[in-house]
C-alpha cells in the first residue's frame, strides 16, 4: 500500500511536469549529447503539500534533468510559529541537499484589510525575485485539487463568470511578474498527499492559521463544503475541480479566438492603441466579452480588480447609441467610446498625478518659518529651540529632530516606488506603499503625498509614520520642530 501511494502521487506529478514541457529540455539535451539542465524553484512553506512536492521533485530530478531549489518567505505573522516553520525548512533542505532562499518580511499589518491577498502578492513578488536571482525557468507551487475546488466555490460566492471559475491553471504565467508557474499536484487530492508523506515517513509542520474561521477560505473548506457534501452533493469537491478544468479549456479556446480578433481590430493612433468597433454588435457575446478582456490586458498588463461587472459595462458602452461615452475602471483607467473605436487611457486626474510624479519635486524646508510645498498641497511650520524646552509632539502631524544631526538639511519630496521607512517603535522597515494602503490613502494621492527626508533617508510621513532618523537623545542640544498642515500657503 505504501509503495502504491508513493508511485501514484509521483506518477501524477511526473505527468504534469511533462505536460508543462519540463521533460522536453532533458530529451533535447540527450539527443544533442549536451547537458542543458534548467533550474526550477519550489515555493516551500514547510506544510504537508509543499514538503510532499519537495520529496517528489527531488526523486524526479534525474529523470527530467532539472536542478531543484526552494524558496521560503517568512511573513512573520504567527510569532514563534513562523520562526519554527523557517527553521524546519532550513533543516529539511540542508538534509536533502537542496539549495534554499529565505527572506523575512515585516511589511504586512495583520490588522489591515485583505491580509490574505497582500500576503499572496508579497509571496509571489519574492518568488519572482528569487527565481530571477537563481536563473530558474519555472516556479513550482503545491496547490492541489482540494485547493482548486475551494477556489471555484469562493469565486462562485463572489459572482465570478466563466473565466474566473476556470480558477487555477496547471501551468501558465502570472501577472504582473510574467513568471512561469507550474502546479503539478493540481490533479492530486489532499488525502493522496498525506498517504504519500506517510509512505516515505516524511515530517512536516502545520499552520495554525488554517483553522482560523476569520478567513473565508477556511470557512469554505471547514464548514461550507463538508456541509454541502453531507446534505446535498456527495463528491462535490471532485465536481468543482472538474468544472474548473472544463471552464478553463473553454476559456482558453475563446481566448485564442479573442486574441485573433484583437489582432485584426487593434490599430495605433496618436492617442495610443484603439479597438475598432466595426461589426462589434455581430460578435457572439462570449467572444465580444473575451475580446474586451484581451484588449484591457494588452493595455493595462493584467486584469486584477476587473470583474464581470466591468466587462458588462464595457459591452454596453460599445453597443450603446451614444457615439461618445466613458466608463471609469479600476486602477485609475478610463475607457472612452469614440464613434467606432474604443480607447483606454488613464483617468485625467490620475494622468495628471503621474505626470507630476514623473517630473518629481524636492523642496528644502526652512529651518525656521513657513515652507509651502504646493505640489504636495502641504505647508510646513519649522522652528528651532533648545532641547530642554521641547514638548512631545501632539500627534503624527508634528515631528522633532535633532537639529545638529539634521544639519545638512531636511527636504520634502514625492513618493518613489521602493521607498521604505524604519518606523519608530518597530523593528525593520516598511514600504511606504503598504503604509498608504493601510491608511486607505487614495491611489491618486499617493504619488504626491509629502515624504520628508533627512540626509536622503525617509524620516517622516506626516500624519502616518515617524522614522528612526535624527532622533532626539540625551546629547541633543537643539531641536528642529516641524508641523505639517494640509492646504495652500496663505499670504
Amino acid at each position: 500500500m505504501k509503495s502504491a501511494a508513493k508511485s501514484d502521487l509521483v506518477g501524477k506529478i511526473a505527468r504534469a511536469l511533462e505536460r508543462a514541457g519540463l521533460g522536453r529540455a532533458k530529451a533535447s539535451a540527450d539527443s544533442a549529447g549536451e547537458s542543458t539542465a534548467e533550474s526550477i524553484l519550489l515555493a516551500l512553506s514547510g506544510g504537508p503539500d509543499s514538503v510532499a512536492l519537495l520529496h517528489a521533485l527531488r526523486e524526479l530530478a534525474p529523470r527530467f534533468g532539472y536542478r531543484l531549489a526552494a524558496a521560503h518567505l517568512n511573513h512573520r505573522l504567527r510569532g514563534a510559529e513562523s520562526g519554527r516553520d523557517e527553521a524546519f525548512v532550513r533543516d529539511l533542505c540542508s538534509a536533502l541537499g537542496v539549495e534554499l532562499v529565505v527572506e523575512q518580511t515585516a511589511d504586512l499589518d495583520p490588522a489591515a484589510p485583505n491580509l490574505e491577498e497582500r500576503a499572496r502578492e508579497a509571496r509571489y513578488a519574492f518568488l519572482a525575485e528569487a527565481a530571477k536571482r537563481l536563473g530558474a525557468s519555472h516556479i513550482v507551487t503545491a496547490h492541489h485539487a482540494d485547493d482548486q475546488a475551494e477556489t471555484v466555490m469562493l469565486r462562485l460566492l463572489r459572482g465570478a463568470g466563466a473565466a474566473g471559475l476556470g480558477a487555477m491553471a496547471e501551468s501558465g504565467t502570472r501577472a504582473p511578474h510574467a513568471v512561469a508557474i507550474v502546479r503539478p499536484m493540481l490533479r492530486a487530492w489532499r488525502h493522496e498527499i498525506l498517504r504519500y508523506l506517510d509512505s516515505i515517513g516524511a515530517r512536516f509542520v502545520s499552520d495554525s492559521s488554517n483553522a482560523h474561521r476569520g478567513f473565508l477560505r477556511n470557512r469554505v473548506r471547514l464548514e461550507l463544503l463538508p456541509a454541502l457534501e453531507r446534505g446535498f452533493a456527495p463528491g462535490l469537491r471532485r465536481r468543482l475541480a472538474a468544472l474548473a478544468g472544463e471552464l478553463r479549456e473553454l476559456d482558453d479556446f475563446v481566448g485564442l479566438a479573442a486574441r485573433t480578433e484583437l489582432g485584426l481590430r487593434l490599430h495605433e493612433s496618436a492617442c495610443g492603441s484603439m479597438l475598432n468597433l466595426g461589426g462589434f454588435a455581430g460578435l457572439h457575446p462570449a467572444l465580444s466579452a473575451a475580446l474586451l478582456r484581451e484588449f484591457l490586458a494588452s493595455r493595462i498588463g493584467n486584469l486584477r480588480r476587473i470583474t464581470r461587472r466591468h466587462i458588462d459595462g464595457l459591452r454596453r458602452l460599445c453597443l450603446g447609441e451614444s457615439p461618445s461615452a466613458t466608463l471609469d475602471l479600476p486602477g485609475g483607467w478610463r475607457a472612452e467610446r469614440r464613434y467606432l473605436a474604443l480607447a483606454l487611457q488613464r483617468h485625467p486626474e490620475v494622468a495628471g498625478q503621474l505626470a507630476l510624479a514623473a517630473g518629481g519635486f524636492a523642496v528644502p524646508l526652512a529651518r525656521e518659518g513657513l515652507t509651502g510645498v504646493p505640489q504636495a498641497r502641504f505647508v510646513f511650520h519649522s522652528s528651532l529651540m533648545p532641547a530642554g524646552a521641547v514638548a512631545m509632539p501632539a500627534d503624527l502631524y508634528e515631528a522633532c529632530f535633532d537639529a545638529d544631526r539634521a544639519a545638512s538639511g531636511v527636504a520634502v519630496r514625492n513618493f518613489a516606488p521602493g521607498d521604505r521607512i524604519a518606523p519608530l517603535g518597530m523593528e525593520g522597515t516598511r514600504k511606504l506603499h503598504d503604509i498608504f494602503v493601510d491608511r486607505k490613502l487614495p491611489r491618486s494621492r499617493r504619488l504626491t503625498f509629502p515624504v520628508v527626508t533627512v540626509e536622503g533617508q525617509v524620516a517622516w510621513l506626516p500624519g502616518m509614520a515617524r522614522g528612526r532618523v535624527a532622533l532626539i537623545n540625551p546629547e541633543t542640544v537643539r531641536v528642529l520642530r516641524l508641523r505639517a498642515v494640509e492646504g495652500p500657503l496663505r499670504a
